[in-house]
């Protein structure tokens, strides 16, 4: 039907020649793409697995645990599990969970591996209004990145076209049983409260909403795509994890500050907001940076590490924080 061929294999992302795992927790969208893949393995003659992270932060865990390996055990899938320890460590809960989840995701993908995630388009809107409250710029806008690397592997998101409705219609047509968590629902945490408070209140004005702001998604992708690379065509020289700043002083502030979110960016590191950005200009740029001069940042909305910026040998060196 529509909703399979929507969300079948995308050639440009998927490589049905190295092997795909499944990010599974037992929810409705871990699992729409588990049984998916599932039925894809004949077709295209692609080898699944599937990771599921223990994160230790419900009483439920071992019930979720439970109903993934049966769940898998009837398809036939090998089923990775992992418990973690979550440090929250000045991050947020969120945040911290998220960074074990991937530590997990990055010590079992192999080179050119991939994993699979189950986000969809109610996870897009989510994303970007998050990052719009706490003043994002318009890279932040385009959501949830399609792809990027974890590990040795590739991160990829082939669902982003679909709605949270059209899962739960696909789940019910296939009578695929699935894992509701409770805390979904509390509203406590920034991204539930936009979930389950926000998004509905302005559906009751604008109708399929998240839709709506995933095509404006894809055409601010676009727009920063275009932009990229007239950027790049004019300041490769530059656009480096070692950035000479004597080079750097001779641009206008609104370049050099877009130089330097190329550069954070090409690192596969988070990008500092705007605060961060003026710090990090006042430390190398208007002042003078020494062996101790260093700006550091982490962004809990991101599936991206954080970032610190050093000094040396005359450059700002860009490094994973």
């Amino acid at each position: 039907d529509r909703r399979q061929r929507q969300m079948c294999i995308r050639d440009r992302y998927i490589d049905p020649n190295k092997k795909i795992y499944i990010a599974y927790s037992g929810g409705a969208d871990s699992s729409a793409l588990l049984y998916l893949f599932s039925e894809l393995r004949h077709s295209h003659s692609i080898e699944v697995e599937a990771i599921h992270v223990d994160h230790n932060l419900s009483p439920d865990n071992n019930i979720w645990e439970s109903h993934c390996k049966k769940a898998c055990s009837e398809l036939n899938i090998i089923l990775h599990t992992k418990a973690v320890h979550i440090d929250v460590d000045g991050d947020g809960l969120e945040s911290a969970a998220r960074k074990a989840r991937y530590k997990v995701f990055s010590d079992i993908l192999k080179e050119g591996e991939q994993l699979l995630l189950g986000h969809h388009a109610n996870d897009v809107t989510e994303t970007i209004l998050l990052r719009m409250f706490r003043g994002t710029g318009i890279d932040g806008l385009e959501g949830p990145a399609l792809t990027r690397s974890v590990g040795k592997g590739v991160l990829i998101r082939p669902l982003l076209d679909l709605t949270k409705i059209e899962l739960l219609e696909y789940l019910k047509d296939n009578e695929i049983s699935f894992i509701e968590d409770s805390s979904n629902f509390e509203s406590f945490q920034d991204r539930n409260f936009i979930r389950n408070d926000i998004i509905p209140l302005i559906e009751k004005r604008w109708t399929n909403i998240s839709s709506r702001i995933q095509a404006t998604a894809e055409i601010i992708r676009d727009r920063n795509k275009s932009y990229s690379y007239l950027l790049e065509k004019s300041f490769k020289h530059l656009i480096k994890n070692e950035i000479p700043v004597q080079d750097l002083r001779k641009l206008d502030s609104e370049i050099l500050i877009d130089i330097l979110r190329a550069s954070i960016r090409e690192q596969n590191i988070s990008l500092p907001n705007k605060k961060i950005t003026k710090e990090i200009i006042k430390t190398f740029i208007l002042s003078r940076p020494g062996p101790r001069s260093e700006v550091s940042w982490s962004r809990d909305d991101q599936d991206l590490p954080g970032g610190r910026t050093i000094y040396k040998d005359g450059c700002i060196v860009i490094l994973k924080k």
